[in-house]
């Protein structure tokens, strides 16, 4: 019931977030849908663990599967995530393939992502993963925070006690992502 209550919640906070960011009914439905899949699929990779966790590759392959392989490269240990972690990454996730589909060097044909993650600090470990975009148009700051890049910064800084660190270059977007990660719960 409690877990139901949240996903009920975190939609609700998606349609208003969503609907906030577009004027166009059309566009809103697109964007709505789009993120509630993402939230479904990592409920999915959950509910095959009994909600006991999630395995991060998994979550970054299914956000970016879209993009093709060849595209994006992804480069790291096995790291398990807890429940709530997994849900908040899984829709970063998403957020960040979109907008690299969108603006960044998924909208160019040659352009790749770089997904790279490892543990650090085994007494209190730490998640981190580097995102890094090339081969597309150079990345300038949004004149206005989206509801993508609120949602990030929310969900890392709030949800999840980390931190997250933007780059807007010439050679493309990267995002610095630091994830505390409770003992034991990483292979």
């Amino acid at each position: 019931n409690h877990r139901v209550k949240n996903t009920l919640a975190t939609v609700q906070s998606i349609a208003m977030q969503t609907a906030r960011s577009h004027d166009d009914p059309g566009r809103f439905a697109e964007s709505f849908q789009a993120r509630l899949l993402a939230l479904s699929h990592t409920h999915n990779l959950l509910t095959r663990t009994h909600w006991e966790g999630a395995d991060l590759r998994d979550i970054l392959e299914h956000e970016t599967e879209a993009h093709g392989p060849h595209r994006i490269s992804l480069n790291g240990p096995p790291v398990a995530l807890e429940p709530s972690a997994a849900l908040s990454l899984g829709m970063i996730f998403h957020e960040l393939a979109t907008n690299a589909a969108k603006y960044g060097a998924l909208s160019a044909p040659g352009g790749r992502v770089l997904v790279d993650w490892g543990v650090a600090d085994l007494t209190r470990p730490t998640l981190r993963l580097c995102w890094r975009e090339m081969g597309g148009p150079p990345a300038r700051p949004p004149v206005r925070k989206g509801f993508g890049s609120r949602l990030i910064e929310r969900n890392i800084r709030h949800d999840l006690s980390g931190s997250v660190e933007f780059e807007y270059a010439d050679t493309g977007f990267g995002a610095e992502l630091a994830v505390p990660l409770d003992r034991g719960r990483y292979a």
